[in-house]
């Protein structure tokens, strides 16, 4: 079974495919630092009351999951591996952008609560009737997520040192996907050194600090760069 199924999940990430539960063992054990950089903003949102709570909660669980739907595709590799590794991550881009909109146009509690959970179950129901669009909903996430930054920052509300190390990180991690994957000259699918787990290490702490960049200037509304 896990035959048929690698052969179409995660055999672009350079990294050797077996059997078993750790399949890919260095892209799967890579995948928890987005489990545990989600548990540490769970934790860390017992420290803010009210909306702003509700916020770190909820970006910390999505980017739990994305963790453990990134080791169930390197991992065991079942039958919905592609459908959680891909929504996951796609979820909690969306969660991102979305709350910048929220605080670009001032929307109340239900109406950004509506859209976070309006968009997300689209996205969810897309994925499932047609995985392979999900590049696509990828760049869109992207562009919604650039958009609503730029615009949040001409208004000179989202100047952090956090961003900066958020734009270092993920220039880094796209450098590193690039060279871990398998058409890739760098490419050694038995290396213990893999492109495809720095890109995983590197892609939760620039999504981490991005988001505390954000929670730091939702509680400060006033702050100039």
């Amino acid at each position: 079974m896990v035959g048929v199924i690698s052969a179409q999940m995660g055999g672009s990430d350079c990294e050797s495919i077996g059997t078993g539960v750790l399949a890919q063992p260095i892209n799967t054990v890579s995948s928890l630092a987005y489990t545990v950089i989600g548990v540490l903003i769970f934790g860390w949102a017992f420290s803010v009351p009210g909306r702003e709570r509700s916020y770190r909660l909820v970006f910390g669980v999505l980017l739990a999951l994305t963790g453990i739907g990134s080791v169930l595709f390197h991992g065991p590799q079942v039958g919905v591996s592609q459908f959680t590794h891909d929504a996951t991550f796609l979820v909690t881009l969306w969660f991102l952008a979305a709350s910048n909109l929220a605080d670009l146009f001032q929307w109340s509690s239900a109406r950004r609560w509506a859209v976070i959970v309006g968009g997300s179950g689209t996205i969810g129901g897309a994925l499932w009737i047609s995985p392979t669009i999900t590049n696509v909903v990828m760049v869109l996430g992207v562009v919604a997520l650039v958009v609503s930054d730029v615009s949040l920052r001409r208004q000179g509300r989202t100047s952090s040192g956090w961003f900066v190390a958020s734009l270092v990180t993920i220039l880094l991690a796209v450098g590193m996907f690039l060279i871990g994957r398998t058409a890739s000259p760098y490419c050694d699918p038995d290396a213990f050194f893999q492109g495809h787990a720095v890109w995983h290490l590197l892609g939760a702490i620039s999504l981490g600090s991005y988001f505390v960049g954000t929670s730091y200037a939702r509680l400060e509304p006033a702050q100039k760069e």
